[in-house]
């Protein structure tokens, strides 16, 4: 009879089956990692590098020392380019009273048909030359770019373009980049690819410097 009782018990569950074990539920315990689980692989704790770890571009790959055979000036370029097209044109740093802004990699361009103070009359006539300040403003506006140096992302390099390839104001330019915004203000913004540097011109030869 007591044998019967036991084994009553035993198939409900209120006494173990081995009296020198504890008792267990019937789910098998949750695995702690996914490993354990086996039904999907753990998740690596390290990415693999975007890229190739292919450096970031630098303003220093920007600037070359050959200059394109056929740079137009960079008002016939201004007047018939749109968002998006490649283009190479011919300017000189200059064309407002910051030729370049303190702490990012832009830097204004004018045309090379429009005179710079300097050119005009006695050397120390105008205190800062290159913001064309003798020039019709309406033909001013019409022969300015603003040029931007960029990384990869397309983000402006967190560094002033002056002094970088021998960068400075009244120099002239052979830039070559995409166009990334123009409106009927006046606004052309290019991100170059390439800048080639020249020198200064003078009065006697206002092309001295084009490599033209």
């Amino acid at each position: 009879m007591f044998m019967r009782f036991l084994v009553v018990l035993t198939l409900y569950g209120l006494v173990a089956c081995d009296p020198g074990k504890a008792p267990q539920d019937d789910a098998k315990a949750t695995p702690t990692t996914s490993e354990s689980r086996g039904d999907a692989k753990a998740t690596p704790t390290t990415s693999k590098p975007q890229g190739g770890n292919k450096a970031m571009p630098t303003a220093a790959d920007v600037f070359t020392n050959t200059r394109p055979a056929e740079a137009p000036n960079l008002a016939g370029i201004k007047a018939k380019a749109v968002t998006g097209d490649t283009v190479t044109f011919l300017a000189r740093v200059g064309g407002k009273r910051k030729a370049f802004i303190d702490g990012l990699s832009i830097f204004n361009v004018a045309d090379p048909k429009l005179t710079s103070c300097e050119l005009m009359g006695d050397e120390d006539h105008c205190a800062k030359p290159w913001d064309y300040c003798c020039e019709d403003k309406d033909v001013l506006t019409a022969g300015l770019a603003t040029v931007r140096l960029t990384d990869g992302e397309g983000k402006v390099l967190k560094k002033s373009a002056e002094g970088q390839g021998e960068l400075e104001a009244l120099k002239f330019v052979v830039i070559t980049g995409i166009v990334r915004e123009k409106n009927d203000e006046g606004l052309f913004v290019v991100d170059a690819s390439k800048i080639w540097v020249g020198g200064k011109p003078n009065r006697g030869n206002p092309l001295e410097g084009s490599g033209g």
